[in-house]
């Protein structure tokens, strides 16, 4: 049972009206709440939520990555599981990602009781997970849940660290007001290593090994911001390896491998990204990271992270090959990084759809890695917003064959990114097109309005646009990013 409220002084008549409209039903003795204007949170901006009854932040209990670990009150602190950014979900509401783990705020159960557990759930988008963010005129904002109607409340007017956050009916107290603090490049700062928070990493990697994280498919990269004279990188043996520094042009370290020293002669603070080329065929180089080397004095610091995300799926068209600039000529790449989005290719020369007689991207689609066929991927490591597939170049069964696998596969897809828009474009070589317009058509009429079709005849022309009829050199990768990027901006 909540403990009634001890007598407290109300903020002023002016000051409240400045947040809410409040109509006061003198004859009944109730007081009824209308929202607040929506606040304009940055979505890309992280956040420490503190409350002004306590002064205590919230806080996913013990940094736990586990799927219903609670919400609880801490003492405000740099630590990422402190952390916390608004992602949009349309119509004035907002997901609350914590930033140690990629899990959103829910509402346990769905419920709709006062007191109800608020925890860290894999981002469903589903109305307990959805904040309306409604601003104070002191600056604080109230988080009123879509689903139960209710606030985000600090339970039972605690002040000491590790008690629960909650839920429950609005009242306009302290206790549901909250300073959304800015944590920016103020965070905490890192040195470099796998586990430092301020080191961002994009695409699947292969973590089984603490000492060194191995990219597991083309087009993974990592980055974060330092200060110091020098930064260089771990590698564990020989790979080709490229960066960029400050957003500049990306540029190529070959057959590189133990320390590297990538730039010195710096000042100040500065970004990186790195990644390698990925392993494949005959090449076998070990795209294994293990930290950043800092100058001495020298520390990382954290980066924005967009807030949308394209994975692709594909063949040796969507990896590149054989452009020596792969992956970052590719189309994948490029309408990506047009649309502001981070990005990553499960994608393999000589894959299809099938699993007969090829790397069938039905099940590989699974993998963390092209390496490791028992190795599953964790699909509630990071939200995927749209899913891209570009297959059917090398298929070697029946076409209905080809079109029940590729349906399975848009299965699949659904069930490992439940939100996530799905786009099949047809095959460059004008091939299989009929197949996959009807696998598209199968899950429309299955009930999933979520997948869509892309139409791409014309859009390469084998003499002028590829190296061999088949691969789209880099010109005709940016030709097809330019036809494709529109499309993708429509659902993303």
């Amino acid at each position: 049972m909540r403990t009634p409220a001890p007598p407290r002084q109300r903020r002023s008549l002016t000051r409240w009206l400045a947040a809410a409209v409040v109509t006061v039903c003198t004859a009944a003795g109730l007081t009824a709440f209308t929202a607040a204007p929506a606040a304009a949170v940055e979505t890309n901006t992280w956040y420490r939520i503190v409350n002004d009854y306590s002064g205590l932040a919230v806080s996913i209990e013990g940094g736990s990555t586990t799927a219903g670990a609670k919400s609880v009150l801490a003492t405000a602190s740099s630590a990422t599981n402190q952390q916390f950014r608004f992602v949009d979900s349309g119509g004035g509401y907002y997901r609350i990602q914590a930033r140690h783990s990629n899990q959103v705020l829910d509402v346990y159960a769905k419920s709709t009781a006062n007191g109800a557990d608020i925890v860290q759930w894999s981002d469903n988008n589903g109305t307990n997970q959805q904040w309306q963010v409604n601003t104070q005129s002191d600056g604080s904002v109230e988080l009123v849940n879509r689903n139960s109607g209710k606030a985000l409340d600090n339970w039972e007017r605690a002040t000491s660290a590790g008690s629960r956050v909650s839920q429950y009916t609005r009242n306009n107290e302290e206790t549901q007001h909250w300073k959304l603090v800015p944590v920016g490049s103020t965070g905490a700062s890192g040195n470099g290593s796998l586990t430092d928070a301020n080191v961002q990493f994009y695409g699947r990697w292969d973590r089984d090994n603490a000492t060194w994280y191995q990219m597991g498919w083309a087009g993974g990269y990592v980055e974060t911001a330092f200060s110091g004279s020098s930064i260089g990188v771990k590698l564990r043996n020989t790979i080709d390896m490229w960066y960029s520094i400050d957003g500049g042009a990306e540029t190529w370290m070959r057959a590189v491998s133990g320390n590297v020293t990538v730039r010195s002669g710096l000042s100040g603070t500065h970004t990186i990204r790195i990644g390698f080329r990925e392993r494949a065929g005959s090449y076998t180089g070990d795209p294994s990271f293990g930290g950043f080397i800092l100058a001495s004095g020298g520390a990382t610091s954290s980066t924005v992270r967009p807030d949308k995300h394209i994975e692709f799926i594909g063949d040796s068209i969507t990896v590149g090959q054989p452009n020596a600039n792969r992956p970052f000529s590719t189309y994948a790449w490029n309408s990506a990084e047009a649309l502001g989005a981070s990005h990553m290719q499960v994608a393999e020369g000589g894959a299809c759809v099938s699993t007969t007689d090829c790397r069938g991207m039905v099940d590989w689609f699974l993998r963390t890695t092209n390496q490791d066929a028992n190795d599953m991927w964790e699909f509630n490591t990071y939200e995927t917003d749209l899913v891209v597939i570009n297959l059917g170049t090398n298929n070697k069964v029946s076409a209905a064959q080809f079109q029940a696998d590729y349906i399975l596969l848009l299965q699949r897809v659904r069930q490992s990114y439940p939100n996530a828009e799905i786009l099949a474009m047809g095959v460059f070589r004008e091939r299989l097109l009929t197949e996959v317009q009807n696998a598209v058509a199968n899950r429309n009429n299955a009930g999933d309005s979520k997948v869509h079709y892309v139409d791409t005849r014309g859009w390469v022309d084998p003499a002028t646009d590829t190296s061999d009829n088949v691969h789209p050199h880099d010109a005709g990768h940016a030709k097809i990013a330019g036809l494709l990027t529109p499309i993708l901006d429509r659902y993303i």
